[in-house]
């Protein structure tokens, strides 16, 4: 039983129940194959009947074949009796030929006797004919064929008189050149008709006048069938003087008369004297010539879409007139390039070169929608005017004219830009720039916000790119996209130069700024930590001390956090601008096999511009951690301990000259400087602030003015934990309203890393409870927190020796290898305790 039965039973018989109906089941089984056997058996018999059909016509064909072959059997035997037993058969064919020879001596004698009015008859309808067709483009050649016919007649005759003279005697042959030397003054005429007709084919269909074109081809195309034939009669030897005296002369071609290489040569010549004239016209000023040249492109369009089109395909009169205005374009750009031409003009030709061979693909492609036309269009754009060799050589000429000036005006601008920054005359200029900031809402769901803030920049902070817009459109409109490239690279190269010159600006004012404001100096003389403080960069032995606020001002100028700040916004901005709009701008007009490298080069100014953006930010977040110097020295020292004894002092606490100081800071550089660039300062001056303060506090205990901390002190003014609870407190009141709702997250978790030292220092059992509170808390906030962060806060407690920091050091160290193997990276990483140390 095949599958499909069991399924269809298997689909029937589903319940115990369905077993009552199987003896009915089996009743419309029984009349379903009695059905199908039906069927069967009716379709076999059809079947049968078919091929019994089939056979018995075979056997019919085969008789009927063997029937005409006995047929041709006695047509070739009947043939064979008539042959060979006539003897009279050769007689009767020799009769015949006298019969003809005799009939074309007749007609001979008669057209010889006529041939003087025949071609003055054809010369008359040649005249009329031209005339009007050289008066009115739109006349339909009434008479042409008639003229072709009487013509080809004529020709036909003069042509065996020619032949069969070859054969005769001297006198004979003169007497028969007299008689066909007047067919070449027709001959002439005629040529002169149809070159009219040639010239005029374009501008008569473009009125409308398609019998012109049509009588037109008609006669090329008979033309070149009978010259043809005449070709193939010479070469099979068809042609002797013995058939000479009997063969119809009207039909008789002695020789090729090329009228197909006469169409072309006369419609070149045409074409090239059209071009000619164009030059003409512009003869004062050549470059003229390349913007206009519209008339030649509509006549490509035409011939391409309306005359192409009415003649044989086999002819490529499309590709022909294409090839005839290519060549002289071609030798007219070549002329202009011998004569040196300046880069601009050099600019215009390769502008031209490159909008003609888009408009050949375009007008191949645009009508041409099989492989062939793909073909077509992709050999056009292959070709350019000035040949591809020589276009290598403009293109590289052209682009070291602009490479030059381009870095003639960077130098320039370089110079400029850095006696801007350096002198600081004026404030930097207002730039309103829209920003969209991502916060949160009182639900703390994510919300986006647009605002358009004035922020600094640089004086004319939009020159580079307007220099690179200026530039890059000049090699748009030149249509290569090499040249685009070329420009936009060196643009590119350039702009990192820029960018380099900048941050040695930065770092010279910066360390300008340090011989004279640094309070590290004092710090050293006052603090026994005196390694704090020591530069790395060689620092100017100046007697800041006592000199004069101009002469102060004359080293370091005012302004630098304004200026840095300008800095910083212009190269974010201007990054913005190039990635936003400027790369998909240059890339969508170039090959894809450019696009490439455009990308490429908008995307290496990228991370020069993101590290002089870096050096900016730290050389700020350097200048405010300055001043809090003499604030943050005082941490962990007797002194901060006791700002806890009473609250109704009107002196500062350390921290609340902290917080004074960063609020003033932070909230005039939000004044000016973009949210981007104002977050990410902020964020990474926490993380420095943070480390400092507690660096400088470890510091404070294990090598300077500091205690150790005691962990059973009680008294609220002794409590370690008691100040930096304290501190913790005032920084997280009094920077918060500095940040969005979404940004006060990373404050409070960055102040954990000062909060934890409360129980890190004063802690019980700290062998034990510190590893956890490293386990459980410290990690988790601080992913890649150093051990010297434990390793500090142990070596200030009182009541820990080397022995016990080094285990408990060995021991964090192993927790955070598992914990980093077990636990991946948070999203947000907060960087407060990375890579911390301490001396």
């Amino acid at each position: 039983m095949s599958d499909a039965a069991l399924s269809k039973i298997a689909h029937l018989i589903k319940l115990e129940d369905d077993l009552v109906k199987v003896s009915s089941l089996k009743q419309q089984f029984l009349k379903e194959k009695t059905s199908v056997d039906g069927r069967l058996n009716t379709t076999t018999q059809t079947q049968i009947s078919s091929i019994m059909s089939n056979i018995s016509k075979l056997n019919e064909s085969s008789t009927k074949l063997n029937l005409v072959k006995t047929n041709i059997g006695k047509i070739d035997q009947i043939f064979e009796e008539l042959t060979s037993s006539s003897a009279d058969y050769d007689i009767i064919r020799k009769m015949t030929d006298v019969s003809k020879f005799f009939t074309q001596v007749q007609h001979l004698y008669r057209d010889i006797s006529k041939s003087k009015q025949y071609l003055e008859f054809i010369n008359n309808l040649i005249d009329e004919e031209y005339e009007n067709i050289s008066q009115d483009i739109s006349y339909p050649l009434t008479n042409i064929l008639r003229i072709h016919y009487h013509l080809t007649q004529a020709r036909n005759f003069s042509d065996y008189l020619e032949v069969l003279s070859e054969t005769l005697s001297d006198d004979l042959r003169s007497i028969v050149s007299k008689i066909t030397s007047p067919m070449k003054k027709t001959i002439k005429k005629f040529d002169s008709l149809l070159n009219e007709i040639i010239i005029s084919v374009t501008e008569a269909l473009k009125d409308g006048n398609t019998e012109l074109v049509f009588k037109l081809i008609k006669i090329l195309d008979f033309e070149y069938t009978e010259d043809l034939k005449c070709t193939l009669m010479s070469k099979l030897n068809l042609i002797d003087a013995k058939r000479l005296k009997s063969i119809d002369y009207s039909l008789f071609r002695g020789k090729r008369r090329n009228y197909i290489k006469f169409f072309y040569d006369k419609l070149e010549e045409s074409l090239k004297e059209t071009f000619d004239k164009c030059i003409e016209h512009f003869a004062e000023d050549k470059m003229l010539v390349y913007d206009n040249l519209n008339w030649m492109e509509d006549e490509l369009v035409f011939v391409h879409e309306t005359l192409a089109p009415q003649f044989p395909e086999t002819w490529n009169i499309d590709n022909f007139i294409q090839d005839v205005y290519y060549n002289k374009l071609h030798n007219f750009t070549m002329d202009i390039i011998k004569t040196d031409p300046p880069a601009e003009d050099l600019l215009r030709i390769l502008s031209y070169d490159s909008h003609y061979s888009k408009f050949m693909i375009a007008l191949l492609s645009g009508s041409e929608n099989d492989a062939d036309g793909e073909k077509k269009a992709a050999k056009k754009e292959q070709k350019s005017i000035i040949g591809e060799e020589l276009k290598k050589v403009v293109l590289e000429d052209y682009l070291k004219v602009i490479v030059i000036k381009m870095e003639e005006w960077n130098s320039n601008l370089m110079n400029e830009e850095k006696r801007i920054f350096v002198e600081r005359d004026a404030p930097p200029d207002i730039y309103t720039y829209h920003q969209i900031l991502e916060d949160e809402d009182a639900q703390d769901q994510p919300i986006t916000l647009e605002i358009d803030g004035e922020v600094y920049v640089l004086p004319d902070f939009k020159t580079p790119l307007s220099m690179l817009k200026e530039q890059a459109d000049v090699a748009v409109e030149s249509g290569y996209g090499s040249i685009l490239v070329g420009v936009i690279e060196n643009w590119s190269r350039c702009y990192i130069e820029r960018i380099l010159n900048y941050k040695q600006i930065v770092e010279e004012e910066f360390d300008k700024y340090m011989s004279v404001y640094s309070n590290e100096r004092f710090l050293i003389k006052e603090s026994k930590a005196k390694r704090l403080f020591r530069r790395q960069a060689p620092q100017p032995d100046l007697d800041v001390e006592n000199m004069s606020p101009e002469e102060l001002s004359s080293i370091s100028r005012p302004g630098l956090v304004e200026y840095l700040t300008a800095l910083g916004n212009t190269y974010e901005i201007n990054t913005d601008r190039l990635q936003d709009k400027f790369l998909p701008n240059y890339k969508n007009k170039v090959h894809t096999s450019f696009q490439s490298r455009i990308q490429l080069s908008f995307e290496d100014t990228v991370s020069p511009s993101t590290e002089l953006n870096a050096m900016v930010i730290r050389c700020i977040i350097d200048i405010i951690l300055n001043d809090l110097y003499p604030a943050l020295s005082l941490a962990f020292t007797k002194s901060w301990y006791e700002e806890g004894k009473s609250q109704t002092s009107d002196e500062l606490t350390m921290s609340q000259r902290i917080v004074e100081t960063i609020s003033e800071y932070m909230q005039e550089f939000r004044s000016y400087a973009s949210y981007d660039i104002y977050s990410c300062t902020f964020a990474l001056f926490l993380d420095s602030f943070i480390s400092t303060y507690i660096r400088l506090g470890y510091e404070n205990v294990i090598h300077g003015d500091g205690k150790k901390i005691d962990p059973k002190a009680v008294k609220k003014f002794k409590s370690f934990s008691e100040s930096i609870g304290r501190d913790v407190t005032t920084f997280y009141g009094g920077l918060e309203h500095l940040f969005t709702r979404k940004d006060s997250a990373y404050l409070l978790n960055s102040l954990r890393a000062i909060e934890f030292l409360g129980d890190l220092g004063t802690c019980e059992e700290p062998m034990n409870v510190i590893p956890q509170i490293w386990s459980n808390e410290v990690l988790p906030s601080f992913y890649f927190c150093s051990v010297e962060y434990i390793r500090g806060i142990c070596s200030c407690r009182k009541d820990m020796d080397k022995t016990q920091i080094n285990t408990l050091v060995r021991e964090c160290e192993n927790i955070k290898k598992e914990y980093h193997e077990s636990t991946p990276p948070p999203t947000t990483i907060i960087g407060t305790l990375n890579e911390f140390y301490y001396n």
